[in-house]
């Protein structure tokens, strides 16, 4: 048999997510979808392309538009604490990430096609230790992210 064809993998697009966040509206806007694979249990790849009517552009620079460091943060956080439930199977409440330590190494700009990557290290009762990086469409590295706390 193919290695593929073993592989459970899923999919949730912004508005499935709902079904395992507990964000909804403006909150699950910096996030088009996220990738799970049971062969990478610890591991969860979010999409989000940038689109130049997005709000968070606005003053974030007039003819130069740049995609402002917080609004990449959620987008990873949100990545994160999808992770959560997929690789839990005890969790009763939603999860709440906050990033901690992060290092921004490009600029995204309208067009860009972000690609955040989250890996679960550990879990310490109800807290849960990340990492993480977004890359854009052309592998560059946009942010790296050495610890992310999510809770639940």
């Amino acid at each position: 048999m193919n290695a593929v064809m073993g592989t459970a993998f899923t999919c949730f697009n912004r508005k499935s997510l709902e079904t395992i966040l507990p964000h909804r509206g403006a909150a699950l806007r910096k996030i088009d979808g996220v990738f799970y694979s049971s062969d990478a249990p610890a591991t969860m790849t979010g999409l989000m392309e940038i689109r130049a009517d997005d709000p968070d552009l606005e003053g974030h620079f007039p003819g130069d538009p740049t995609y402002p460091g917080y609004a990449q943060d959620e987008f990873v956080c949100l990545v994160a604490a999808a992770l959560i439930p997929a690789a839990v199977e005890d969790l009763k409440n939603g999860p709440h990430v906050v990033q901690k330590i992060v290092r921004y190494k490009k600029n995204a700009v309208p067009g860009d096609r972000l690609i955040a990557k989250v890996k679960l290290h550990e879990r310490r009762s109800k807290f849960f230790i990340f990492s993480g990086e977004i890359k854009n469409q052309n592998n560059e590295i946009v942010a790296e992210y050495e610890k992310i706390i999510g809770a639940v």
